[in-house]
C-alpha cells in the first residue's frame, strides 16, 4: 500500500529532498514562470501599453511561434518528445534541423518546457486492479460520470488504507471524518457494503445533510420515517375532539375501551396516528386498525452494518477532538448494533481511532484535514485531495520582489496578500522559511493559483479553441470598456504590492458565466456580457449609460481590428496553463513536506488515486501516524 516513493517523481529524481530544492529554487529564479504564473491577466492583454505580448516574450520565441499553429506549439509544449530536439539544439543543429516543416525551437524555450515538464508531479494512475470498481445503482444516484469514477475509485482506496493502517498500528480504524461531506456520495458508498464503515461527515450547509439523509434511506442505510393517516379519522370531529360529546346515536360500550388506557378505541388509534402516521401509497386500502403493524415492516437492522452520522458545523481549524468526544466516543447505551468496538459493555467510552478524509476539499479546507493528523490524538491516518487552489489564502503577506510592469494592481491581489493568515499557503517550514535573491518564502498568489486549475493535458483540439474564442472575447470586451471609459485604462506600478492604483482599473468587472448561445459571434458575447453587468447595483448604471449607443458594426470593427491578437492571447494562455503545472505540485509538495516535518508522523506520501483524464485533481495526500 506505501508506495516506494513518496512522490509520484520521474526515475530522475532518487532524493526527494533534492526534487524539493530544485522545484523551490526554479520558482523561485525563474522570472519567466514567475510572470506566467502570477503576473499575467488576460484581461489586461489588449489594454497594456506596452504590449503585453510583446513585453513578455523574448522575440526568438515570438519569431518561432509565428511560424506555427497553436495546436503544434500545444503539442509541443504538452505531448512531443523534445528530447531530440533539446539534443540538437544543444549541439548547434538548429539551422540544418526543422521541427514541422520550420526551423528548430529557441534553446532557451525546448529548455524550460523541459524544467516544467520534469519538476511536475506524476498523474499517471493505475488502479490496484483492472478495470473501475462499482457502485450499486441505490447509492449511485445523483453521480455524474466524473463524480461515479471518483467515488468508485477512492472509496476502495481508503477502504484498503484503513485495512494497512490496521496491520501497521495493530489498532482498527474505528471511524472515518468526511470533511465537507457535501451530498455524502463518498461517505455514503463507504458505509454501504462490501465497506460498510462508519463515517462521520462534516458539512456547514444543512440543504446538503438533509438531502444526504434522503439518499441514505434511498441506500437502505437510515430507516424511513412511514406516515401514517386515516381519512376516515381526519374527517370525523367526534374523534378528532375526544372533548366533544358523543352522538345522540353513539353508545359506548366497554368492547370500545382500551382495556389499558380506559380510553375509547378511536382515541387510543388517534394517539397512534399523532406518534406515527401512513400515507395512503404505504398502507394502500388497507383498514386503520391494521395500521400499526406497518410500522414493523422495517429492514433489518442486522443488515446495516455500516453508519452515517451526520454533524452541521464549519470547519475552521483541524482541531476535532470536541466533536469526536461528542459523537465518536458516545457510551455504549448510545450506540447501534455494531459500535462495540467504540464503547464498552458497561457504558464507558474507549478512544476512537480515526481516520479523516476528503474528497475535493475546497482552499484551507484540505489544510485543516491535513492539520488535524498532528493535532489530535483521536486521529490515526487522513487521505486528503484537494481542490480550488484560488481560495487558499496566503501566510507569508506580499511579495517582496517586483514583478515587471505587466498587468495594473488589482485590491484583490493586495487583500489576499496581507492577510496574513495562519491557516493558509504554505503549511511547510521548509517552504516559509526558504531563502532565495528576491527574499524570503515561497509566495502564490491569487492568479498563479487559480491558473493551477487547468488541466491541458485534457484539451481536445476543439476544447482549447472554445477556451482562446472566450478568453479573446473577454480581452476584447475589456478593450471595448476601457475606449469607452466604463473602466479605466490600467496603470504600470513600480511594485505590484506597493498601490491600490485606480480603483476602476483595480476592480475588473466580473461578466461570470454565459450561455452557450453567448459565444457564437463576438457581438452575441458583447450584448450577453452588457446585459448582465448592467444588472450589478454598484456598476450597472455605468456599464448602460457607457455601453447603451454600441453597435454592431462596432462590434465586429472591432474584431477585424484586433484579430491578430487572437493568436498571441491562445499562445500566452497556453504557456500560462502549461507552466501552472507546478503551481500545483508546489501547493501538493508544502503539505506534503508539512507532515514530515512532524515527529508523530510514521508515513507521508503523495500519490494519484484516480484517472487524470476523468478528474485533473487526482493527487491525494497520505498521513499515518505513529
Amino acid at each position: 500500500m506505501i508506495p516506494s516513493h513518496p512522490l509520484p517523481l520521474s526515475d530522475e529524481w532518487t532524493d526527494p529532498d533534492a526534487y524539493v530544492e530544485a522545484l523551490l529554487s526554479f520558482a523561485n529564479s525563474s522570472a519567466l514562470f514567475r510572470h506566467l504564473c502570477g503576473g499575467v491577466h488576460i484581461l489586461d492583454f489588449l489594454t497594456r501599453d506596452p504590449d503585453l505580448y510583446t513585453s513578455l516574450l523574448p522575440e526568438h520565441w515570438r519569431a518561432f511561434f509565428d511560424q506555427h499553429d497553436v495546436q503544434d506549439i500545444l503539442d509541443l509544449l504538452l505531448r512531443d518528445d523534445i528530447r531530440p530536439l533539446l539534443a540538437a539544439a544543444r549541439d548547434g543543429e538548429q539551422g540544418s534541423t526543422q521541427w514541422r516543416g520550420a526551423a528548430l525551437p529557441p534553446l532557451d524555450l525546448l529548455e524550460y518546457i523541459h524544467q516544467i515538464r520534469r519538476l511536475s508531479l506524476g498523474r499517471d494512475f493505475t488502479p490496484g486492479q483492472p478495470g473501475t470498481p462499482s457502485i450499486p445503482k441505490k447509492i449511485a444516484v445523483g453521480m455524474n460520470v466524473k463524480k461515479y469514477h471518483e467515488v468508485a475509485h477512492f472509496s476502495k482506496y481508503v477502504d484498503a488504507l484503513c485495512t494497512a493502517v490496521d496491520e501497521q498500528r495493530g489498532d482498527a480504524i474505528t471511524h472515518i471524518v468526511d470533511f465537507g461531506s457535501g451530498q455524502s456520495y463518498l461517505g455514503r458508498t463507504l458505509a454501504c457494503p462490501p465497506y460498510n464503515r462508519h463515517i462521520v461527515a462534516i458539512e456547514r450547509t444543512h440543504q446538503f445533510i438533509s438531502g444526504a439523509k434522503g439518499m441514505d434511506i434511498h441506500a437502505k442505510l437510515q430507516k424511513k420515517k412511514i406516515n401514517m393517516y386515516n381519512k376516515k379519522l381526519a374527517n370525523c370531529k367526534t374523534c378528532l375532539d375526544p372533548e366533544s360529546p358523543p352522538a345522540e346515536t353513539a353508545e359506548t360500550t366497554s368492547d370500545d375501551k382500551d382495556k389499558t388506557t380506559g380510553e375509547s378505541a378511536d382515541v387510543a388509534m388517534i394517539n397512534v396516528f399523532r406518534d406515527v402516521s401512513l400515507t395512503p401509497d404505504e398502507i394502500g386500502h388497507a383498514p386503520y386498525r391494521n395500521a400499526p403493524k406497518a410500522e414493523t415492516k422495517e429492514e433489518d437492522p442486522e443488515k446495516m452494518r455500516g453508519r452515517m452520522d451526520y454533524i452541521e458545523h464549519e470547519i475552521k481549524d483541524g482541531y476535532l477532538e470536541p466533536i469526536i468526544q461528542d459523537v465518536v466516543e458516545a457510551p455504549a447505551a448510545e450506540t447501534q448494533a455494531g459500535d462495540d468496538a467504540v464503547a464498552t459493555a458497561n457504558g464507558d467510552s474507549t478512544k476512537a481511532n480515526v481516520m479523516v478524509i476528503s474528497l475535493h476539499s475546497c482552499g484551507n479546507l484540505l489544510h485543516h484535514g491535513v492539520r488535524s493528523l498532528v493535532l489530535n490524538p483521536s486521529v490515526k491516518a487522513i487521505a486528503m485531495i484537494g481542490c480550488c487552489y484560488n481560495l487558499v489564502t496566503e501566510r507569508l503577506g506580499p511579495a517582496t520582489y517586483k514583478l515587471p510592469i505587466l498587468r495594473s494592481m488589482h485590491p484583490r491581489l493586495t487583500k489576499d496578500a496581507i492577510a496574513y493568515d495562519p491557516h493558509g499557503f504554505p503549511m511547510s517550514k521548509r517552504f516559509e522559511e526558504y531563502e532565495h535573491e528576491s527574499g524570503t518564502g515561497m509566495k502564490l498568489n491569487i492568479t498563479a493559483r487559480s491558473q493551477s486549475l487547468q488541466a491541458p493535458y485534457n484539451w481536445s483540439r476543439k476544447d482549447s479553441e472554445d477556451f482562446f474564442t472566450r478568453h479573446f472575447y473577454r480581452s476584447l470586451l475589456q478593450r471595448l470598456l476601457v475606449d469607452r471609459g466604463v473602466v479605466a485604462k490600467p496603470k504600470n506600478p513600480d511594485n505590484l504590492y506597493d498601490d491600490l492604483g485606480d480603483g476602476d482599473a483595480g476592480n475588473p468587472l466580473i461578466v461570470g458565466s454565459l450561455r452557450k448561445s453567448a459565444f457564437v459571434s463576438f457581438p452575441a458575447y458583447a450584448q450577453a456580457a452588457v446585459t448582465k453587468l448592467s444588472r450589478d447595483p454598484k456598476t450597472g448604471e455605468k456599464v448602460r449609460a457607457g455601453m447603451a449607443d454600441v453597435s454592431e458594426e462596432e462590434l465586429e470593427r472591432y474584431v477585424q481590428d484586433y484579430w491578430y491578437a487572437k493568436k498571441r492571447l491562445s499562445v500566452v494562455w497556453s504557456l500560462m496553463s502549461f507552466s501552472a503545472a507546478l503551481v500545483e505540485a508546489i501547493i501538493v509538495v508544502d503539505r506534503w513536506q508539512f507532515l514530515r516535518e512532524h515527529d508523530s508522523v510514521k508515513e507521508c506520501w503523495v500519490e494519484p488515486v484516480f484517472d487524470y483524464k476523468q478528474s485533473p485533481r487526482n493527487l491525494a495526500v497520505i498521513g499515518i501516524k505513529k
